[in-house]
């Protein structure tokens, strides 16, 4: 909760990732009190309740709105799977874009997951976020608590990697999403992760040898963010009047997790041959789904002491794929 934001009575946080994106709030009579109580949304899918939801929008023919999310990922397997799918346009993890471009503009298109439709990227970016504004909107009046959007200061947080190009086109989209520019902070993935420690006590530093403490003046500690999309370390150092200072710009390059699911679905090509993963991915969608998901909790849920790894595979879905090709069982 920063000090120019005394006038607001809540600061919400979006972070919009690669393959996962969320938000979370402070309501400013809470952070008084305790600058640890904040809040998030609750997304749900068959296998588990997650903060955060991924990174893909469905559009209809008309290029409309239908869903964002989990949502969007259900919906777009069971057009697959239905074989209506033709006349939407379905776009997932495209941040990735604003890393790899370096020609940046309004009007730079995106193609949507089968590479045959288009769409400015200013808008996909748009329709994005402005979900997640209306979602957050949507969740406090269910609990009672009726904010209007210029009584909340919007924070938006982008890669410290990325161009000035990319973080002032994502503050345009912002802006078109419907945050009014003087309610709206871009501030860096590295900032808010540092910021948020200096509130942490020491415990809860994992790691930490006794004593240690961010908060204190002069403190020297490096910041790693392993992302979806990109890997981003940098060096700060804590000054004084609560301030930080860069010790080492932010650094990285596109090796985020994103390239581990890459490696895990070359193995399963590997090992159950492409014809078959592309089978199921086209035939069997939301069996497709599942793999995608289950692999998503091995990764969040990996020991580093455990050699191995269990992980539950579409059998049967996959065992009619490979009769199909192979005129046998697995």
């Amino acid at each position: 909760m920063m000090a120019d934001s005394r006038n607001y009575l809540m600061v919400a946080a979006i972070d919009f990732g690669t393959t996962y994106s969320g938000y979370s709030f402070s309501m400013r009579n809470e952070f008084a009190k305790d600058p640890l109580q904040i809040h998030t949304a609750m997304w749900k899918t068959r296998h588990c309740t997650s903060v955060k939801t991924p990174t893909c929008l469905l559009l209809d023919g008309k290029r409309e709105f239908v869903a964002f999310g989990y949502d969007a990922e259900n919906q777009w397997a069971e057009l697959l799977l239905e074989e209506e799918h033709a006349d939407y346009l379905y776009f997932e993890r495209f941040k990735m874009n604003l890393h790899n471009n370096k020609n940046i503009t309004s009007s730079m298109m995106l193609e949507d997951i089968t590479g045959t439709k288009r769409m400015p990227a200013f808008d996909v970016f748009k329709l994005s976020i402005k979900f997640l504004v209306t979602h957050l909107l949507d969740l406090l009046k269910t609990r009672g608590n009726i904010v209007q959007q210029d009584e909340v200061q919007w924070v938006l947080t982008v890669p410290a990697i990325w161009t000035d190009k990319a973080k002032r086109f994502m503050r345009s989209c912002a802006e078109a999403a419907g945050i009014q520019t003087k309610n709206l902070i871009v501030a860096l993935e590295p900032e808010t992760a540092s910021i948020f420690c200096q509130y942490l006590p020491t415990e809860r530093l994992n790691g930490s040898v006794p004593g240690f403490a961010m908060t204190s003046e002069g403190t020297e500690y490096m910041v790693v963010d392993l992302g979806g999309g990109t890997a981003d370390i940098t060096v700060h150092q804590k000054v004084a009047n609560g301030r930080l200072k860069e010790i080492h710009r932010a650094m990285g390059n596109d090796c985020g997790g994103t390239s581990v699911d890459r490696r895990f679905f070359d193995l399963c090509e590997k090992i159950f041959g492409d014809k078959i993963m592309k089978s199921l991915k086209e035939e069997s969608p939301l069996a497709y789904l599942d793999l995608v998901r289950e692999f998503e909790i091995v990764k969040k849920t990996l020991e580093i002491k455990k050699p191995k790894v269990t992980i539950t595979i579409p059998c049967v879905a996959l065992n009619t794929m490979y009769q199909e090709v192979h005129k046998k069982n697995l």
